[in-house]
């Protein structure tokens, strides 16, 4: 469905729900609901640590930035609450390396203002601890770990200016590195691990309606980006996971529309192919691989400031 909004995004009507709304989703055989989040949330990410898929931080109908931490075992008919951030978050990063969680940099606390905040979460006393800054301050970013180590790419910085580095942080040594830039700087981007390689997927430019299909990839070992098939659809704000070595890509937006799309790419034969699309369009979605099943977690079911508590699962 296609809800239609003029003019460009701002931070103002980002906070503002619009009153288009959603028809009911329309489940196919491999997609299916599972346990609603216990609030609505949009612009969070996902991350698995030790079999349980953690949700960290984003924007509720009550807040501009949530401190709300979750997590969901794949036998569990519901998600529990776990410690809160330190502050609160949107538009955060989270990865998993070594068998430690991180949430990286993002947006807050009480608007859309980048930091450059690392925290590490404490599984066994169950709170977070500060770890060395990003290099500078990024939200909207992406990060994928690879060789151990953390790999964040894209996003923006103060005053809005897109991030045109490529940082690594080393979690032994607790210090980040400068890296490469991505040939196509950009923000609300996803990235995932695939073999060797990172690779960072569509974005934009600041402006939704300026959407990328850039697939550019990153190797660690060389520091060089390389230039991969362009996705099939222009999507910012979407979100990618890895699953038996293909990335599934799925939702996005303009300022006019959700996208519904749900493209996979096979990096061996390096084409796109099109999968059963999203039965909730969403945007600012997170999304997450347990028990060989893709989780689809809450998000924005319209263009702009909207949230939904939905998860959905595909089954490949």
């Amino acid at each position: 469905m296609r809800c239609f909004r003029a003019g460009p995004l701002t931070a103002l009507a980002y906070a503002l729900i619009s009153a288009c709304r959603p028809g009911p989703p329309e489940y196919t055989a491999r997609w299916s609901s599972g346990p609603p989040l216990p609030e609505p949330v949009q612009e969070l990410h996902a991350a698995v640590l030790r079999g349980r898929i953690y949700v960290a931080g984003g924007i509720t109908p009550r807040d501009f930035g949530s401190i709300r931490v979750y997590r969901l075992d794949s036998a569990a008919s519901a998600w529990e609450r776990v410690a809160d951030l330190p502050a609160p978050r949107h538009h955060m990063p989270l990865a998993v390396a070594n068998d430690t969680l991180y949430a990286i940099g993002g947006l807050g606390p009480g608007g859309f203002s980048p930091v450059a905040t690392l925290w590490l979460y404490d599984e066994r006393a169950d709170g977070w601890r500060e770890r060395a800054p990003l290099p500078e301050p990024r939200g909207a970013s992406a990060a994928a770990v690879a060789d151990g180590r953390i790999v964040v790419v894209g996003g923006f910085g103060p005053r809005m200016k897109l991030s045109d580095s490529t940082v690594v942080y080393d979690p032994g040594a607790d210090r980040w590195s400068h890296a490469a830039g991505a040939p196509t700087p950009r923000d609300h981007l996803a990235a995932v691990r695939l073999g060797n390689e990172v690779f960072a997927i569509g974005g934009r430019p600041i402006d939704a309606d300026r959407n990328f299909d850039r697939l550019e990839s990153y190797e660690l070992v060389t520091g060089r980006w390389t230039t991969r098939e362009p996705m099939p659809t222009r999507r910012g704000g979407l979100a990618a996971v890895e699953m038996d070595g293909r990335i599934h890509v799925f939702g996005g937006e303009t300022t006019r529309r959700v996208f519904e799309e749900h493209e996979v790419y096979d990096s061996r034969s390096r084409t796109w192919t099109q999968a059963q699309p999203l039965p909730t369009p969403r945007h600012g979605v997170a999304a997450a691989v347990l028990a060989g099943r893709i989780y689809l977690i809450g998000g924005g079911p319209r263009a702009g400031g909207a949230q939904t508590d939905v998860v959905e699962v595909f089954t490949p």
